[in-house]
């Protein structure tokens, strides 16, 4: 699995040590939830597209951040790498059954964007268990925002004055972990 290296001189690192990238991926993110939501109100071949390829760079806003708790608590993770691999991995498993099943004809373009939107929340929500408050409001707004596409037929103004709140919890009430993180000790076998 991937370690810390002391040697280690990598992009990802150096990307990894601004002291604000938490904050910018978490407000990149909300960001990117809000346009695949707008591009569903325009294309529904064009958001499962997008949400497709938002699944790897979700994955890659983990690994970013989780590099950034590593490198500010000087201690290596490597169960968390392995969970969010698992995770994500299954995710994107996930996500290639509902196109197979739409190529099928099992499912309309609006149906299997919708799901995979879903699988994101998912995801995104189960991260939060590693990764702290920011994940879990991500993946709280993602299933709020199928909700609403899903019983209103979208409303983009509301998708506006939804994340305008979660951004605001999740700069402000960081520190205050309302939902259960997982904490492991740094000897502590994966599966518990």
């Amino acid at each position: 699995m991937l370690e810390l290296n002391k040697d280690e001189d990598s992009s990802l690192k150096a990307l990894a040590s601004n002291p604000r990238i938490i904050e910018v991926i978490f407000a990149g993110m909300v960001l990117l939830c809000f346009i695949g939501d707008i591009i569903g109100e325009v294309s529904d071949r064009m958001a499962i597209l997008y949400w497709i390829f938002m699944t790897p760079v979700f994955f890659l806003c983990t690994v970013i951040v989780e590099k950034a708790q590593i490198l500010a608590c000087f201690k290596p993770a490597k169960n968390n790498v392995q969970f969010n691999l698992t995770l994500w991995g299954s995710a994107s498993i996930s996500v290639i059954m509902v196109l197979f099943l739409w190529h099928s004809g099992a499912f309309s373009a609006e149906t299997v964007g919708l799901i995979i939107h879903i699988i994101l929340a998912h995801s995104m929500f189960i991260t939060g268990t590693v990764l702290g408050l920011r994940f879990y409001l991500i993946g709280l707004l993602l299933f709020i925002m199928a909700w609403f596409t899903i019983n209103l037929e979208g409303a983009v103004a509301l998708f506006l004055m939804l994340t305008l709140p979660f951004t605001i919890i999740g700069f402000y009430f960081k520190k205050y972990n309302l939902l259960h993180i997982k904490k492991r000790r740094q000897n502590q076998p994966f599966r518990s």
